[in-house]
């Protein structure tokens, strides 16, 4: 079982890769069979080569910045989760304006301390144009 200190400090260095525009970095984090489900609802990214995809246009087409809250361990020796703050380009927006999405994430972190599962839940009233 991992360390529930290292399955947190996993889910921050996500962010961190994000929030620097690391692609290659986010992908690293995942195992080679990961999945992710952003927003719970839509169909699943699973893979290498689907989650470079995914994490290119969430970098570079949506320039998501994430402020995460404190991440909380839970007793399977596995899970986290954590309410954050994305900010994101809205892409309905060709004036170039941003959206806040208040999101909790939760993540599976497997026995070689990468994601093995990424879930995020927002609907849409949590999305607001962003604070400027």
């Amino acid at each position: 079982m991992i360390d529930e200190t290292q399955r947190k400090a996993v889910v921050l260095e996500y962010f961190e890769r994000i929030n620097s525009k690391d692609v290659d970095g986010v992908v690293k984090l995942f195992d080679a069979d990961a999945t992710v489900i952003d927003p719970v609802g839509t169909p699943a990214v699973t893979g290498t080569d689907a989650l470079r995809a995914y994490f290119c246009r969430v970098i570079e087409e949506f320039d998501t910045q994430d402020v995460p809250g404190t991440p909380t361990g839970a007793q399977d020796g596995s899970s986290v989760a954590i309410p954050l703050k994305a900010t994101i380009n809205n892409p309905q927006d060709p004036t170039g304006g941003r959206l806040d999405v208040n999101v909790i994430s939760t993540f599976r972190i497997g026995q070689s301390g990468l994601i093995e599962e990424m879930r995020a839940y927002w609907g849409l009233t949590d999305v607001a144009p962003a604070a400027e």
